[in-house]
């Protein structure tokens, strides 16, 4: 299996596991969770999406991570705390699927789950995924200069950071620097 086809090499969206996540696709199911914390509006303070206000803002969501990967965009996964068999956030792996075998990540985490070290073991599992299953050479991602919490989980992951754009994106009313990090197949340590 190549990144170079516009294939996809699933029928459905993979489960994977650490000790104590599943990452799977999202379902139906799991609309009050995803409402419980895309509702919370500091947890899309870094984010270029908004809060959501009703379930029809989540609705939407979970329709948009089907047709994504259909087109093979992303391949977005819930995060599934094991022990309360709930969804706490997600984490998906996009642009994988083109002849430079370079892979971008990003996420979100319930903030009731932060600094708990479930967002990097999240990450080291989809970074895993990225190079094992779809013949990555490159996963990298990036976040907003002040967002501590993210940056940190990268480091964690073993990304290496590889520098700060400046005013790179317009997000809610404000030019943000944007901090980017990377991992190369060969610097994995599964």
């Amino acid at each position: 299996m190549t990144m170079q086809t516009k294939k996809n090499p699933f029928n459905e969206v993979p489960v994977l596991e650490t000790d104590r996540l599943i990452l799977r696709g999202f379902v139906e199911d799991d609309l009050d969770d995803i409402f419980e914390y895309a509702s919370i509006d500091k947890v899309t303070d870094f984010l270029p999406w908004d809060t959501h206000k009703t379930y029809d803002d989540t609705k939407a969501f979970l329709q948009m991570t089907k047709e994504n990967f259909t087109k093979l965009d992303n391949i977005d996964f819930a995060i599934v705390l094991k022990n309360e068999n709930k969804v706490i956030g997600g984490i998906s792996i996009r642009k994988w699927n083109n002849p430079n075998r370079c892979a971008d990540i990003g996420y979100v985490l319930s903030p009731k789950y932060w600094r708990k070290g479930i967002i990097t073991e999240a990450i080291k599992r989809i970074i895993k995924f990225g190079f094992e299953q779809l013949n990555a050479n490159r996963i990298e991602a990036h976040c907003d200069e002040n967002n501590i919490g993210s940056y940190r989980a990268m480091e964690k992951a073993g990304m290496k950071y590889e520098g700060t754009l400046r005013n790179k994106v317009y997000l809610k009313g404000n030019f943000i620097n944007m901090k980017y990090y990377s991992i190369l197949k060969s610097e994995f340590t599964g």
